[in-house]
């Protein structure tokens, strides 16, 4: 029975995989998925389907569509709901040019400095400094290319290079970014985003961003004095740098969740993340009102916000509800259980390896799939459930798959913002990655290490 759950978890898991590469839509294929294997574990196992609490079993068949309906009410009243509400507050950033004009002063210090490689760290420094207030990826990615780009290259740094570093600012980090809030529901600390953060999440993301701050000088001057050949050949246009029509103290406005956040913590005061982002909404409206004096204008301004929220369903919300019901049906085959229940019998080494392998997993389906919030949340969920069975904490397992998820988005040529990368400095996606895999492998590397040190 153990060996027949073991090979039935492995042919879902290649049986999904293999849609997915096939360019299938991963939510209708996690959510497939997870329906046929929920109705199947019940027949060969009589496994039941995982109902809220005093509702009565139905027969499999709606209890199934029970828990699909419930998975979607409980996803939407917590994380989706966290997750929509940062994308709403993003957006008006992006439309009051805050986020832009934040971006815009953040690359004055970079000129003053003289070595160019130097610039590349610091660039670094500064881009993954702003990724826990602009917490997409993309969006992030977007805002660089327009302000310290055109700076970089009118410093004489190749385009590859700086779009190549640009990449690296990837990791997802912070009390409003979606991707944490989710891995705060995973490990069954929903309230707590900021505390997981100060205690687990900042140690990985500051041993990244300075081993890989250290690194850049010394990488990309070998890489660039191995292709001294290229560097006479290449033809580069400077871009124009626009400053945002804004006034300059909406550099401000972006951190206001962040500041509402962390002051609440520190004073004891219990504030969730989406009362902050609506807070820091409503205020901003305030300010766009006292400076435009026009309410019409203020008034329209929500359908920005609301237009947000529901895009940021569709791409990341209903694949987090997708992958909650996949998840739930892997666990039913109990495969993964077994695997887990020989590993703890290791001892502490078990521990390390289901990071390594688990994170792995997450950064090559990541790789395939060009966004990491799928793999992640299937992956993660997953990996919740086993860390009790190692004698671990939940976040121990969980956090490395998190930044996984991010490394294995810079290494897809498929991700959004490599794509706009790639698209901004004539390049092949493949040869953005082919310069970041080493450097990408190297955070896995940091990734690991900071994990396993948690257990010790």
């Amino acid at each position: 029975m153990d060996i027949l759950s073991i090979v039935l978890t492995l042919l879902v898991v290649v049986g999904t995989g293999y849609y997915v590469l096939k360019a299938y839509n991963p939510i209708f294929v996690l959510l497939f998925s997870g329906i046929v294997v929920l109705c199947g574990a019940f027949f060969l196992y009589g496994a039941e389907v995982p109902l809220p609490n005093n509702t009565p079993s139905q027969g499999v068949f709606l209890d199934v569509y029970k828990f699909l309906s419930a998975t979607f009410a409980k996803t939407l009243s917590e994380v989706g709901l966290i997750i929509m509400s940062v994308a709403g507050f993003a957006a008006y950033m992006k439309h009051i040019n805050a986020s832009s004009k934040l971006a815009f002063v953040a690359n004055a210090p970079l000129s003053k400095i003289k070595n160019k490689y130097l610039i590349l760290s610091g660039t670094f420094v500064v881009g993954m400094m702003l990724k826990i207030v602009i917490s997409s990826y993309a969006g992030l990615i977007l805002l660089l290319l327009a302000s310290i780009y055109p700076v970089l290259i009118a410093l004489g740094i190749r385009p590859i290079t700086a779009v190549s570093v640009l990449s690296l600012i990837t990791l997802d980090y912070g009390p409003k970014d979606g991707n944490s809030i989710n891995m705060a529901k995973m490990v069954g600390d929903p309230d707590n985003v900021v505390g997981l953060f100060l205690h687990y999440q900042i140690w990985s993301v500051v041993a990244y961003v300075v081993i890989i701050a250290l690194v850049i000088p010394l990488y990309y001057a070998y890489v660039d004095k191995r292709d001294k050949a290229k560097l006479e050949a290449e033809n580069v246009e400077v871009a124009e740098i626009t400053n945002p029509q804004c006034p300059l103290f909406y550099i401000l406005l972006p951190w206001l969740p962040i500041v509402l956040l962390f002051g609440t913590y520190f004073a004891g005061i219990k504030l969730d993340v989406v009362s902050a982002n609506f807070i820091a909404i409503s205020l901003c409206f305030l300010i766009e009102f006292i400076r435009h004096r026009d309410g019409k204008r203020v008034s329209e301004d929500i359908i920005v916000v609301l237009k947000a929220m529901a895009e940021i369903f569709v791409s990341v919300v209903s694949i987090i509800i997708a992958a909650s019901v996949f998840a739930e049906g892997i666990k039913a085959l109990g495969g993964l259980e077994v695997i887990v229940g020989y590993l703890a019998s290791m001892g502490n080494i078990a521990v390390l390896l289901c990071i390594i392998v688990l994170s792995f997993l997450v950064f090559g389906i990541t790789i395939i799939m060009g966004s990491g919030i799928a793999a992640f949340s299937a992956i993660g969920n997953i990996a919740a459930n086993l860390a009790p069975k190692l004698g671990i904490k939940p976040i121990i397992l969980v956090l490395p798959l998190e930044i996984a998820s991010c490394l294995g988005r810079a290494a897809s040529p498929i991700a959004g913002g490599i794509l706009a990368l790639a698209g901004f400095a004539k390049l092949e996606p493949l040869a953005i990655i082919k310069r970041t895999l080493p450097l990408l492998l190297l955070g896995m590397v940091i990734n690991i290490i900071v994990a396993w040190s948690f257990t010790l």
